[in-house]
C-alpha cells in the first residue's frame, strides 16, 4: 500500500470501487460490529481507496484512546491492507470545496465524499450526515444506528 493513487484514466475511471471513511476504518481496526463487512470488501476484487484525510483522522482518534505503540501497530496493519492511499490533488480539492459549501459535513467528511463522487465509488461509513450529499453512493457498515 502506501503509494499514492494517480489521477484515474481510461479503464480505472470506469471502475467503481469503495472509499473508506474513518468510521469504517475504526470498525475494522478496533474489531467493532461491521469489521467483517469492511474486511470482506478489502479482500474483494474492487479497488478500495484510503483518503489521506482518513489516515490522519484515524491516527488522531486512536491517539486519544490508545497508547502510541498500539496506534503504531494498528496503522501498520492498515497500511498493509489492500487499500490504496490517495493523496490530495487540485481536482479533488475543488470537489471537496463544492461538497463542503453545501454544509452539513465536517471538512474531513467533505474530502471523503468528494473522492467517492469523483471516482464513482461507494463510501463505506457510519455517519448519517452523508445521506444529505446529492449523488453519493454510501454503504452503512455495522448494525443500524438509532439515529439512522
Amino acid at each position: 500500500m502506501g503509494a499514492a493513487v494517480p489521477e484515474p484514466s481510461g479503464e480505472e475511471e470506469k471502475r467503481a470501487g469503495f472509499v473508506l471513511d474513518t468510521s469504517a476504518v475504526m470498525r475494522l481496526l478496533l474489531d467493532e460490529p461491521g469489521a467483517e463487512e469492511v474486511e470482506r470488501i478489502l479482500e474483494g476484487d474492487e479497488l478500495v481507496l484510503l483518503p489521506f484525510m482518513t489516515l490522519m483522522e484515524v491516527q488522531y482518534v486512536l491517539l486519544r484512546k490508545l497508547a502510541p505503540a498500539r496506534v503504531d501497530q494498528l496503522l501498520t496493519t492498515l497500511r498493509a491492507s489492500p487499500a490504496q492511499v490517495v493523496e490530495s490533488d487540485p481536482t479533488w480539492g475543488k470537489m471537496a470545496a463544492q461538497v463542503k459549501k453545501r454544509g452539513g459535513l465536517s471538512l474531513a467528511d467533505a474530502w471523503m465524499a468528494a473522492l467517492a463522487l469523483l471516482r464513482g465509488a461507494t463510501l463505506l461509513h457510519r455517519d448519517p450526515e452523508f445521506r444529505g450529499v446529492p449523488g453519493l453512493s454510501g454503504l452503512w457498515v455495522g448494525p443500524p444506528s438509532r439515529s439512522r
